[in-house]
């Protein structure tokens, strides 16, 4: 509509000007009344043309947007889910049908109990749909109560959305789930919205719009992590979250949310008096004997031979569900108290199918009985896990053995044991703040390749990556520019300058970007693409006119036969160069996007910056070359005559590949977040592998890390903390 506008103006103001300028010869009257006509024409057409892009986008409803995001979120969390279930991507031969109980306040429930199972029924029955999952601690011999750590919270939460997504009616809210140490404090509205366009790449249009009509259902797990120690008080984060989730509200009445918590964390929320006043408490109940018995037998006793040699622990197990208390052998007992958590029977089932390289099983199960009542069990199953499950990778589907190459069980324990101090140094100090370098307070939990940059040390990592992004264009230009403008030293001085400054102001935490040909379709990418070619014309124009001007000017000193010529050199390169950098500033805000996107792994986040600063740089330096010299040579030609091949239209044309290649290709589309991490490579090369995004994806592959977003995470924050406090591996046994 406003092109149509515009091109009617353009024409109006051509015949006014027009007209006077016939000489005497009369105008042809049909010909000046027909622009009417056609003006007329070209309103309408424009005004039918935004009329059915407005109907094209208000055939996509809250309920189409719903249903797509349904899907996606299925297929995403699903890979979660199934990871989390076993040693690795693929699920295990079963699972554990998990109980929970329910202490409803405020609100209606149907029963006080369920299962894994019937998690997204249960759900479906309350009113309204407000949840906080924790687990049920532990209770020693002493009366002393424990943890809750590796109940199952997690698990049933995506339990949850998964049942939620894939049968759910129009109606329906769709199960998203996020991470509580990513809230930025602002209100849930915002934060859904913002996690939908960054995460699940929605046109900012359509997120609002589901969130408006409450069709986005917030998971949101591990409220335990936004604050350090286990008992945050009435001024932590996690309070002033439950404050926001308070006044989560939609016409006077509460919209529903899931929270995931864990018990110690939440009771002294409670007791803090900040707890949700009409919420459902699910407790995750511990794995008893006869779901432990069940799990195993699907599992690693599923064959004659695996019944064989489990047979004393599952005949332990069924002792301890049929028996009285005081009738069951202690060792049974504690055996069951052991494994009474879905992480501690997968870390058996692992650990205890380990094979050697000739195919005999490493140990016995019966050495089970032997081990629970010392107390020794479960630091025995840490120690001997990550062994287990990297013996468990070499070994393909045929039960042919593979040779082990690189990531050898010490190896992989030492790295991850140098990666698991680090970030529980970033807890900080007991009850205290988190560790914060430039301006923002370092994750406890997440490994992110372009932000684990502090590792080699805050300072040199940084300062290593701006002479890496000095060092190398700057050679060039100068190389460049004694060949091609040969001892005119002035014309690479504006140039050398530009680059340094481009290169040095550089963001202490950059992101990765990626193109994303997909985002000039969207309104979003369309005013980010005029955006830039607005500001970056302004900018070059005005830069490159004043350089040109100054530096031309001091080194050749003006009078007044010169001044005209150097205004006329001076508007003519900061015309070609601002053009040239409108055009690469409007492609850099209109392909370019530093979004997360959802179901990418976190290794690929490197590569797609890196691929954007490769193919960027050059489509942007072809572009500006040519842009520039075009514009160069019709104005040099028009005022002096000046013919192709002369060295004006050479010298500019060069440098705009330059501007293309390396000011735009590094800083602007791409390339720092790669730039940092191979910086951070270089200082850490002799306590980690040099290729470190695919060893963590290993890692993941073998069931000991797992991915929350586009971050790797230790499967368990127990395994975290032993491998923090145990930096060098334990003997193999």
């Amino acid at each position: 509509m406003v092109f149509s506008v515009g091109v009617c103006l353009v024409g109006l103001w051509w015949t006014v000007d027009t007209l006077p300028q016939t000489k005497g010869e009369k105008p042809d009257p049909a010909g000046v009344l027909a622009l009417l006509p056609s003006l007329v024409g070209v309103v309408l057409g424009g005004w039918g043309a935004w009329a059915g892009i407005q109907a094209l986008h208000n055939q996509r409803t809250a309920s189409v947007i719903a249903d797509e995001l349904a899907g996606l979120v299925a297929r995403v969390e699903g890979v979660q889910y199934r990871q989390l279930l076993g040693s690795g991507p693929a699920a295990p031969d079963g699972r554990i049908d998990l109980a929970f109980t329910v202490t409803a306040t405020g609100m209606s429930s149907s029963r006080a109990d369920g299962t894994l199972e019937g998690i997204a029924e249960y759900y479906r029955s309350l009113r309204p749909g407000r949840m906080v999952f924790t687990g049920t601690p532990s209770e020693g011999r002493d009366g002393r109560m424990g943890g809750d750590a590796g109940t199952g919270k997690t698990v049933l939460a995506l339990s949850l959305i998964l049942g939620l997504a894939k049968e759910r009616s129009p109606q329906e809210p769709v199960p998203v789930r996020l991470t509580a140490a990513s809230w930025p404090g602002s209100g849930i509205r915002d934060w859904l919205r913002t996690h939908l366009t960054d995460i699940y790449r929605l046109p900012r249009r359509e997120a609002a719009r589901l969130v408006d009509a409450n069709l986005v259902l917030p998971v949101i797990d591990g409220l335990d992590e936004m604050d350090p120690g286990t008992a945050p008080g009435y001024t932590s984060r996690a309070a002033a979250f439950l404050r926001r989730i308070e006044r989560f509200e939609h016409g006077g009445e509460h919209c529903p949310v899931v929270v995931t918590c864990r018990h110690a964390h939440y009771q002294a929320l409670v007791e803090a008096g900040t707890e949700p006043r009409i919420v459902a408490h699910v407790a995750v109940a511990r794995v008893d004997a006869s779901r432990a018995h069940r799990y195993l037998s699907q599992r690693v006793a599923g064959t004659e031979r695996g019944r064989a040699r489990w047979q004393p622990i599952l005949s332990a197990l069924d002792a301890v569900t049929a028996g009285p208390v005081g009738t069951v052998q202690p060792a049974h007992t504690l055996l069951a108290e052991v494994l009474d958590t879905p992480w501690r029977l997968t870390l058996v089932a692992t650990v205890f199918e380990e094979r050697t390289v000739d195919g005999r099983y490493l140990r016995d199960p019966g050495d089970l009985l032997v081990l629970a009542p010392g107390g020794h069990l479960y630091e025995y199953l840490l120690d001997h896990y990550i062994g287990a499950a990297v013996a468990t990778r070499h070994r393909e589907s045929d039960g042919i053995p593979r040779p082990s190459g690189t990531h050898t069980a010490d190896t992989v324990w030492r790295n991850l044991a140098f990666l698991a101090r680090y970030l529980n140094d970033n807890s900080g100090p007991q009850d205290g703040p988190p560790r914060c370098v430039a301006g923002r307070a370092l994750s406890s939990t997440d490994l992110v390749l372009h932000e684990l940059w502090p590792l080699g040390g805050k300072h040199r990592t940084r300062w290593t990556e701006r002479v890496l992004a000095v060092t190398a264009p700057l050679l060039l230009v100068s190389l460049a520019g004694l060949l091609v403008a040969g001892d005119s030293f002035e014309l690479v001085v504006p140039w050398a300058f530009l680059l340094c400054f481009a290169v040095l102001y550089r963001s202490a935490w950059p992101k990765p970007w990626r193109i994303d040909f997909g985002r000039l379709r969207t309104p979003a990418g369309r005013r980010a693409l005029t955006l830039g070619s607005t500001v970056g014309f302004s900018i070059g124009f005005l830069v490159f006119f004043g350089l040109f001007y100054s530096i031309f000017g001091f080194f050749y000193a003006t009078n007044e036969a010169s001044d005209p010529w150097l205004l006329q050199d001076s508007l003519v390169v900061g015309l070609a160069f601002g053009l040239a950098t409108g055009l690469a500033a409007g492609l850099a805000r209109g392909l370019m996007s530093k979004q997360e996107q959802a179901g990418v792994l976190p290794h690929r986040l490197i590569r797609m910056d890196l691929t954007a600063a490769i193919v960027f740089g050059p489509v942007t330096a072809v572009a500006a070359t040519f842009l520039s010299g075009l514009v160069s040579l019709l104005a040099f030609n028009t005022l002096y005559g000046v013919s192709f091949g002369d060295l004006p239209f050479l010298t500019v044309s060069f440098f705009g590949l330059m501007i293309g290649a390396f000011i735009f290709g590094l800083p602007v589309a791409g390339g720092s977040a790669a730039l940092r991490y191979f910086a951070l490579l270089l200082h850490i090369r002799r306590k980690l592998p040099w290729r470190l995004g695919r060893f963590l994806d290993v890692c993941y592959e073998l069931g000991i890390l797992r991915v929350s977003g586009t971050a790797w995470q230790f499967r368990h924050r127990e395994l975290q903390d032993h491998l923090a406090t145990h930096p060098v591996p334990p003997p193999r046994s």
